[in-house]
Formats: C-alpha cells, structure tokens, sequence
C-alpha cells in the first residue's frame, strides 16, 4: 500500500516537472473561407469553387527568439468543374474535399496581450474527391501565414489569420485521372489557394 501511494505520488510529482518545463500550448479551433482557386491544364480548364473551411492548429508557443512550432489540420468542402479543350475529354464535375496537414514554424511580435505573427509551413494536401471514378490525388504543400493573436487572460484568445498554400507536384506533371490520361501542367505548382479564418485559442 505505502508503495502504491508512494508510486502515485512519484509519478505526480514528475507529470508536475514535466509540465512546468514544457513550453505553453495553444489549442485553437479556426472556422473560415477558402479560395480554391483554379488553373489550366494542356486539356482544359479546371476550377475549384470557393467554400467554407474548418480545422484546429496545436501550437507550442514563447519559445526562444519569441518562435512557436505548429501542427495544423485544415479542410474545405467544395466542387471541382473541369471544362475541356480537345475532343478526348469531356466536361466533367464532381465534389471534392481540400485537406491540408501542415506542420511550421511562426515567428512572434509585440509579445504581450496583442501579438503578430508571420509564418511558414510544410506538409501535404490531400485532395478526397466524391467521384468514385477519380482517385484521390496527395501533393507536396508549402505555405506562407500571417495574422494576429489577443489574449483576453491567460488562457482564452483569438486568433485571425491569412494563408496562402501551394500543392506541389515533381513527378511527371500528371494530374489526376480526369478523362483519358489525366490532365498534365508543365510546372511543379498544381494550383494556387489560400484561406482566412478566425479561431477560439485555449491555452494550456
């Protein structure tokens, strides 16, 4: 009994150094609007409509230098049009889902109550279309972010942001299994996009 009470309180007594280590973490919710954008390829025309967008950041925050390292999770709902160009592809439309798992780093300003923020990240896009005859097609993605955050205490805030997100593609420049071979670009940037949201930060 003496050992499991003094177990216990060993391993409370060291989740307590742990945490008190351990820099803040922000827990943030975002809801907001996406800008799917739209490019050409050799076959035609391809547009993604704009859409509601929704996700959550997990940020470790006042690190050195005033830097924070993120996690983020962000997905918009939408649909695809494709019109075609040549007589082998047809026009086509279905809808598709913009999933963007992203990792970066944000360098901080003004670290007080009110604070700015510029940023960077890494990671890939998924693109989940609701067309069973189209697969699903995963890229490369970097970003830019900028924004702002206001801490109403310690714990709660808000936080107001703006991306902007380049999938990537270094493969042979085949896009998707759209119409008889796919649609081909000749750069490594499929499609320009971007966001703005506002989120709840709960901080830990």
């Amino acid at each position: 009994m003496k050992r499991s009470i003094l177990s216990v309180f060993l391993f409370f007594l060291l989740s307590v150094v742990l945490m008190a280590a351990m820099p803040p973490v922000e827990i943030t919710p975002v809801v907001g609007y996406h800008l799917a954008g739209g490019t050409t390829f050799n076959e035609g025309r391809l547009d993604i409509a704009d859409s509601f967008t929704y996700g959550i950041f997990f940020s470790l925050v006042d690190l050195p230098g005033g830097t924070s390292v993120e996690l983020s999770y962000t997905r918009a709902d939408s649909t695809l049009n494709f019109v075609a160009s040549i007589p082998s592809y047809n026009d086509t439309s279905f809808g598709i889902a913009s999933n963007y798992i992203l990792i970066g780093v944000n360098k901080d300003f003004l670290e007080n109550r009110f604070r700015l923020f510029v940023g960077t990240d890494i990671g890939a896009a998924w693109f989940d279309t609701k067309d069973s005859s189209v697969k699903d097609a995963w890229f490369f993605s970097m970003g830019l972010k900028g924004g702002m955050k206001f801490y109403l205490n310690d714990q709660i805030g808000f936080r107001l942001q703006g991306r902007f997100l380049l999938p990537m593609d270094f493969s042979n420049g085949v896009f998707w299994g759209i119409g008889a071979g796919g649609l081909s670009v000749g750069g490594t940037t499929i499609i320009y996009q971007g966001d703005f949201s506002v989120g709840l930060i709960i901080r830990l």
